[in-house]
């Protein structure tokens, strides 16, 4: 039984790749790239494997020559000699091409090389014209905008720093499905923790109105860091504002039926996050619950809540203001009997908890009118 010989390969740099010139200008070279692509594809070559690594390659070399700077870089290189090259995979029978010979550095006084082109500047990543520079901080947005933004679509870019300039763009304009698009864009390349805390993740989904997809994402982010980080810390403080922005919006606020819809919604979601509600979370699908009419289900969560271990002292008085909006009046009058007796001392220490006895005068204030507003209710 006869070996499988290896396909034979041959040396090309990234423009014989995409099959261009070093001259090509960026819209020649995306055209280009997209000509290879198709002619590539393994739907269409007689062999997929060799067009599958042929693909692989088309993009690896096409993430290089699209990015303005890495692009110049290249050149240099290759004026140099110096440049990467990648093996190209042939078709049996297919003849090698004629070697493009190397291109070297001028050498001549006075003849500037062409990569040094003192025409262009950077800004925000983008090569621009050194007049447009010139003019100020207001003249490059323009220019950038009007030939690297408009008209492209933010699935097609990788590079970050496109990214960036384009979800500040989204935002400015109320693009907001876009300004989303680029930012969750951003976040699937892993960048730096730094670029997502100045990307503004949680104003673009309170934007949209997608606090719940957003805390999917910081979830994904927060389980990147090591437990205890700074940077696990951040995105776990960042979810949390989330759900807190989300809990005030759609279960505090709106139609009865409304509102406890959402309160189970945000419960489940907690437990599909494997994040215990906090007593907010708690409170307000109790108190939603109990405006849509389900008593039995808002009993329910008053009774888990109460099982729960008491993290400090001044949750006493809260659970007795949980237990008057819950309508169970008997049960938070007996608690705040226990508090002022001293069954609790730590709840009566002014040390742990701020002004003890003031708070007792407030929960009984509020028993009475709950207790007024039920007589009325009843009469």
């Amino acid at each position: 039984m006869s070996a499988v010989s290896p396909p034979r390969t041959e040396l090309r740099d990234y423009y014989e790749v995409l099959g261009a010139e070093p001259s090509a200008s960026s819209a020649d070279l995306r055209t280009a790239f997209r000509a290879a692509v198709l002619r590539h594809h393994p739907d269409r070559a007689p062999s997929s494997e060799i067009a599958t690594r042929r693909t692989s390659i088309l993009n690896r070399a096409w993430a290089v020559l699209r990015d303005p700077l890495r692009r110049l870089h290249y050149d240099h290189a290759l004026e140099g000699g110096r440049a990467d090259r990648m093996e190209w995979p042939l078709d049996a029978g297919e003849a090698p091409r004629p070697v493009r010979p190397t291109r070297h550095l001028r050498s001549e006084p006075g003849v500037p090389s062409e990569w040094h082109q003192p025409q262009w500047r950077s800004s925000a990543g983008f090569r621009v014209p050194v007049e447009v520079f010139g003019a100020g901080p207001a003249a490059q947005e323009r220019w950038i905008v009007e030939n690297h933004i408009d008209g492209e679509d933010w699935r097609d870019h990788s590079e970050r720093y496109w990214l960036r300039f384009a979800s500040r763009h989204y935002a400015d304009r109320g693009r907001i499905d876009d300004w989303l698009g680029t930012l969750e864009r951003i976040v699937s390349l892993h960048p730096p923790i730094t670029e997502l805390v100045d990307a503004n993740l949680r104003d673009a989904y309170l934007a949209a109105g997608e606090e719940l997809r957003g805390a999917i994402v910081l979830r994904e982010i927060a389980e990147r860091e090591p437990p205890g980080s700074t940077q696990r810390r951040w995105a776990e403080r960042e979810l949390r504002v989330l759900l807190g922005e989300y809990r005030d919006t759609h279960v505090r606020r709106g139609p009865r039926e409304q509102r406890a819809e959402n309160a189970e919604l945000l419960l489940n979601f907690l437990e599909s996050l494997e994040i215990e509600p906090s007593f907010t979370d708690y409170r307000a699908a109790i108190v939603a619950h109990r405006r849509a009419g389900h008593g039995g289900r808002a009993a329910e969560l008053v009774e888990r809540v109460m099982a729960a271990p008491i993290p400090d002292p001044g949750r006493l008085f809260s659970l007795v203001q949980l237990l008057t909006e819950a309508g169970q009046l008997d049960r938070a009058s007996a608690l705040l009997a226990e508090i002022a007796r001293g069954d609790h001392p730590a709840a009566l220490d002014a040390r742990r908890v701020h002004g003890p006895w003031r708070r007792i005068s407030a929960a009984r204030e509020r028993l009475a009118r709950a207790r007024r507003a039920s007589a009325r209710r009843g009469s």
